[in-house]
This record gives C-alpha cells, sequence and structure tokens, in this order.
C-alpha cells in the first residue's frame, strides 16, 4: 500500500516547479505517491511534469483544462492511491523528513489529520515562523479540544497537513467524501479544514516547521479583483455551511468565524483602490458604499460585537474614512 499520495496543483509554475517537486523527491519517506496535476498551464510546466514522470515511475501526471486550484486538488483526490494523502502549492518545498515524520507521529494514534508549522520565506530572503500560536507544545486533539478560536487559527492552510484517504476513514466516509469547494475564490483551504477537523477522530499537531511557504511579495497579492467582496461573502457562507454539518451548527463556532467576513469586507474596500484597480473614482466610493450597505456583513458586526474601528466605520457608513484607511494601508503596503 502506498503510505501517502501527495497532489501538487500546477498553473504556470515552470520558475519553481522543478525545486518543489525534487523536494518531494528527495524525501526520507519513499513510499510515496507523487500525482502532478496541471490546470491548463500555458509555460513549459506540463513539460517538466511529464520529464519528472520519465524519470520515477511513482509520479502521475494529469492534465486539465484550466478550472482553479480546487478543481485541480479534486482531480488528485479522486486518483490517489495513499492511505494518507497530502498537499503541496508549485511553488513551495518541504524539508527532507516532513513526510515520515508526519506519517509516525499518524500511524501512532490512527490520527486522521496531522498538522506541522511553516516558515515563510519573502523573495528578499526573509524567513517568518507560521505557528499556531495558541498552542505550546506538540498536542493530540480531540473535537471538544477546539475552541472556537483554536479552529479559527488552525484552519487556514491544507499544505502543512496529512489527511486519511477516505478509503481508510470511515467516519467521513459516512458524511461524505471529502472534497476542496467548487466556484469558491478564497477560504478553499479553510472550508476543507473545518469538515476535516470536525470529522476527524485526532488531530496531531507538530510543533515543528517542515512546510516552506515561498511569498513573493511583488506578484502575489497585489491583484485587483472586482467581485472581491461578493467572492467572500460567498467563501463565508460556505463556512457557514461546513460549520452547520461538521459542528453541529454551534453558534459560537458561527460566530468566530463572522470576524472572516469582516475582515474579507475591509480587504475588499482596499482592492477597489489598488494601483491595478479598473474602477473610476465614482465606481469605487460606490463600491464602498455597498459594503457599508450589506445586510449580511451589518449583521455580522452586530453578532461578532467586533469593536474595532473600522467595523465601526463600516456599520457607521463612514465612507470616507475607510477611503483614507485603504489608500493609506495601500501605501504602506505597496499596492
Amino acid at each position: 500500500m502506498v503510505r501517502i499520495s501527495i497532489i501538487i496543483p500546477i498553473y504556470n509554475a515552470e520558475q519553481h516547479l522543478v525545486k518543489c517537486v525534487n523536494s518531494i523527491l528527495n524525501q526520507t519517506e519513499k513510499n510515496v505517491e507523487i500525482i502532478l496535476v496541471d490546470d491548463g498551464s500555458k509555460d513549459s510546466s506540463l513539460n517538466i511534469c511529464k520529464n519528472f514522470q520519465k524519470k520515477d515511475e511513482r509520479i502521475k501526471v494529469i492534465h486539465q483544462v484550466n478550472a482553479g486550484v480546487s478543481v485541480a486538488r479534486n482531480h488528485g483526490i479522486e486518483v490517489a492511491k495513499g492511505k494518507y494523502i497530502g498537499f503541496v502549492d508549485s511553488d513551495d518545498w518541504i524539508e527532507p523528513t516532513m513526510y515520515e515524520r508526519l506519517l509516525d507521529e499518524a500511524e501512532k494514534i490512527d490520527a486522521d489529520v496531522v498538522m506541522c508549522d511553516a516558515t515563510t520565506v519573502y523573495a528578499d530572503g526573509r524567513k517568518q515562523t507560521d505557528t499556531i500560536t495558541q498552542l505550546s507544545a506538540n498536542q493530540i486533539l480531540k473535537k471538544s479540544d477546539f475552541t472556537p478560536t483554536l479552529l479559527l487559527e488552525m484552519a487556514g492552510s491544507v499544505c502543512r497537513c496529512i489527511y486519511k484517504s477516505d478509503r481508510h476513514n470511515t467516519k467521513l466516509m459516512k458524511f461524505e467524501k471529502l472534497y476542496f469547494p467548487l466556484g469558491v475564490k478564497f477560504s478553499e483551504d479553510r472550508i476543507f479544514n473545518i469538515y476535516a477537523f470536525g470529522h476527524a477522530n485526532y488531530v496531531v499537531y507538530i510543533k515543528e516547521a517542515y512546510y516552506n511557504r515561498y511569498m513573493n511579495e511583488k506578484s502575489a497579492v497585489h491583484r485587483f479583483h472586482a467581485d472581491y467582496f461578493e467572492a467572500y461573502k460567498k467563501a463565508a457562507r460556505e463556512i457557514e455551511k461546513a460549520i452547520y454539518y461538521a459542528w453541529n451548527n454551534e453558534e459560537e463556532y458561527q460566530v468566530a468565524y463572522l470576524s472572516q467576513l469582516i475582515t474579507g469586507s475591509i480587504m475588499a474596500i482596499c482592492n477597489y483602490f489598488y494601483k491595478t484597480s479598473t474602477f473610476s473614482w465614482s465606481e469605487r466610493r460606490c463600491a464602498v458604499k455597498k459594503v457599508c450597505s450589506d445586510s449580511m456583513l451589518r449583521t455580522a458586526i452586530e453578532k461578532s460585537n467586533i469593536s474595532n474601528k473600522k467595523s465601526k466605520w463600516i456599520f457607521k457608513k463612514k465612507i470616507n474614512l475607510l477611503i483614507v484607511y485603504a489608500k493609506m494601508a495601500n501605501w504602506k503596503h505597496g499596492r
């Protein structure tokens, strides 16, 4: 039996793909299946994948018409043969002992999910450890151990985790096959993890950084999205549904996740004023007004009792203050 299937969604990743795949081939754990899912790349990514496949029989290459990261990952899940499944993004890389370490911990207690820390590596060479601040050491968690704030902090990334495959997880099998949500632009990882953590027997956390996440500040986060706020609302609805099914619709978990929508609304307002924005000045102002008047957002602010300045400005429809804030925040971050 294959011990773990590692799924890599790929789109125009020729610059970093070789380093990414080599970091998996060089794992101390050799009983792996590597599934490279090319999502309609227009560069040489597919050829790089095929060359790797020729050199190592553990590699499987899938090519699909461009459909997004969730479809690519789901495609990989459908064909994966491993007892466990892991995900790596194509511009990232992992430490040599990552999967051996996580698998050993998983098999000690037959855990359904194991999570480690990560290191964010910036283009200028700076590094920052991404750790779970609410947990001071390695820990074995049952569902009852998850507070709303802990679930909020831990559910952000799938690449730091391994998951027992559905065919080996009878609890998940009774629920439904675990897939990434379709048609969601933001929070795909978070939605996936809310389901996974909610239906796991044990979640093991290892306070050691094995995953390296590359962050190119010049290109990664400065894209304008005309539908940013609507996309965040759609993600919020999917999160609400995930808590309903996987966490018994408990009010305290729902309330904790309202902060995501509020944060997303602030980010949407900033997005309207990016240098790359195609909106006219009047369109930007109208978009801010629309955010402030949104009933779903206003209900979230009321329910969450969040009292920071920006949420108060939204609730009181302080359009000019929000515009000034967005322009200052974008200037600070070079957007």
